[in-house]
């Protein structure tokens, strides 16, 4: 474990973000598309949060490729000739650069720490990850970003994900269990055989929106969740919001001003998810889902509009780009510039 970055703490020195190898305990499909890799590190692991995320290395760790190779050298090739080339990212399918993926949980033990990412196979990388199998070695850069905050005069979370935006869910379920919250998750996915969580076996999703005890990732806590389908293949027929707003509305005022509703997955879906809680006066906290080269705000290739007053106050177009991965991924809703 190499240290980039540490914090004095009561004489001791925590690292904050570390290079770390780690062993695959287990990457098991959780629908078609999706796979649940679980990861066990040396040691203990630096202090983490819901929200925050790790650089996860796509390829064989350090001395498994031939670094001479990726650097590739200088050729010379008659023009009416094709060039023979050897860089394995041109010759094959390699993943050059990390992935970012959000903590979906996490646990510590005798044996070290272990940390759970939910990944979804769609390029080389991902493909790369599926196909890992227990005892492999994979390496990672975290943790990065910043978390979401439970703030002391609220108690009911809202959790709303789609997507590969539900592993922060999971993970925050897990801490608001912990600091005594009512939970109720909405997770939505367009039909069954995407939706990335483990159901219940004897109790269904409701199909009329009501929150059941149908999903393991939220039940294990004694959590409700609402499951939402865009094609009415499982719970209620819609999108998050549909399960959403039936909830916000059956609030009462009080209830209202104890409630915050986190939300990742889907730029759109997030933005509409905003909107709705905007309506309802209720607080929201959004995880941002960016393309990163780096996670560490080197590349500037995550940038996000901000509004550059608190909660949006102030004339139109005053906004700046911050970077997801060291000023989020977690933002205030209504600090986002969404259009």
């Amino acid at each position: 474990m190499s240290v980039m970055g540490s914090l004095p703490v009561n004489g001791s020195i925590i690292p904050m973000r570390c290079l770390v190898g780690a062993t695959v305990i287990f990457n098991n499909p959780i629908c078609r598309e999706h796979f649940r890799l679980r990861l066990g590190l040396p040691g203990r692991f630096s202090l983490t949060k819901p929200g925050q995320f790790v650089q996860l290395g796509c390829r064989i760790p350090g001395g498994g490729q031939n670094q001479e190779a990726l650097l590739g050298q200088c050729v010379e090739w008659d023009t009416a000739i094709h060039p023979k080339l050897t860089q394995p990212e041109l010759c094959g399918e390699l993943a050059l650069l990390r992935r970012p993926f959000s903590l979906a949980g996490r646990g510590d033990n005798a044996a070290g720490t272990w940390i759970d990412v939910i990944h979804r196979v769609v390029g080389t990388g991902t493909q790369w990850l599926a196909r890992l199998a227990a005892g492999d070695r994979v390496d990672l850069i975290g943790p990065l970003g910043n978390q979401f905050e439970l703030p002391d005069d609220k108690s009911l979370g809202l959790l709303v994900g789609g997507g590969v935006g539900l592993p922060p869910m999971f993970y925050l379920a897990q801490w608001m269990h912990q600091a005594g919250w009512d939970v109720v998750g909405i997770v939505g996915a367009t039909t069954r055989d995407l939706l990335a969580v483990t159901c219940n076996s004897g109790q269904e999703p409701d199909p009329g929106g009501l929150p059941t005890h149908c999903i393991e990732e939220f039940s294990q806590f004694n959590f409700p969740a609402v499951v939402t389908t865009d094609d009415g293949s499982q719970g209620l027929v819609g999108r998050v919001t549909d399960g959403l707003e039936p909830l916000l509305r059956g609030l009462s005022v009080p209830r209202r001003r104890q409630a915050v509703v986190f939300v990742c997955g889907p730029q759109a879906m997030m933005q509409a998810t905003a909107h709705l809680t905007q309506t309802y006066g209720v607080d929201c906290q959004v995880c941002l889902e960016q393309a990163m080269a780096c996670g560490m705000g080197t590349c500037q290739s995550c940038v996000v509009r901000i509004h550059d007053q608190p909660e949006g106050v102030g004339e139109t177009g005053d906004w700046r780009y911050k970077l997801a991965c060291t000023d989020g991924p977690v933002f205030n809703a209504q600090d986002v510039v969404w259009a």
